[in-house]
């Protein structure tokens, strides 16, 4: 393999459909991570990665990505998400009838 193909040991096509799939579902490469590793430390294993002791190699392993995955939350967001502080205030006070 091509090193100028290969990012952090993943190849560059890999990195962009994971990317393109985790776009779509509102998420970037960092929140995946900190999910998997939130789900890593709660459960106190790696096995939900893999399908019943499968490895990495195994044709099993596509399946055990895709529900883990599948398992990951998606962002939530709300109007607020791009105002600042100060907007938020106004905001809350106008709906409580202060402003």
């Amino acid at each position: 393999m091509d090193d100028a193909m290969v990012t952090a040991r993943m190849a560059a096509e890999k990195k962009r459909r994971g990317a393109s799939v985790l776009t779509r579902d509102g998420l970037s490469a960092s929140q995946a991570i900190n999910l998997m590793y939130d789900r890593l430390i709660d459960e106190g294993e790696a096995d939900f990665l893999f399908s019943s002791g499968a490895r990495p190699g195994d044709d099993a392993k596509w399946a055990a990505a895709a529900r883990f995955v599948d398992a990951l939350t998606s962002k939530r967001s709300s109007r607020f998400d791009d105002m600042t502080k100060a907007e938020v205030r106004r905001e809350r006070l106008r709906a409580k009838g202060l402003m």
